[in-house]
């Protein structure tokens, strides 16, 4: 995605980043969504609760995804398969629990007169 606004990019939270560490694709896709929302967000809506939207919305499916690639190892009994798939649903798991995300209350706060 290419990113035009006069404003940086919204942050990927710390916590989310740190969590999904070992899986960059999903980390880039929170930052695609992000971006998106913002860029595309409805008007009636306020920009960080669009964006809070987006960014559950995104971790839901990608837990469920996680949960659905983890019952297949297990199906497999492939060992190596499924530690790989209960890692990822772990880490899932956590990310699904974020905490404040002070970065994007804060990215919002500042850029604020831009979603006006």
């Amino acid at each position: 995605m290419i990113w035009t606004h006069s404003i940086p990019q919204p942050p990927v939270p710390q916590f989310l980043r740190e969590t999904l560490k070992d899986y960059p694709e999903l980390i880039q896709e929170i930052q695609d969504v992000l971006t998106k929302g913002v860029m595309d967000g409805p008007a009636s809506i306020p920009p960080f609760e669009w964006a809070i939207w987006r960014l559950e919305d995104t971790l839901s499916a990608r837990y469920s995804d996680a949960y659905e690639a983890l019952k297949e190892a297990e199906q497999t009994g492939d060992s190596q398969a499924i530690y790989r798939a209960k890692i990822k649903y772990d880490a899932l798991v956590v990310a699904g629990r974020p905490r404040s995300l002070p970065e994007l209350r804060d990215y919002f706060e500042t850029y604020k007169g831009a979603f006006e």
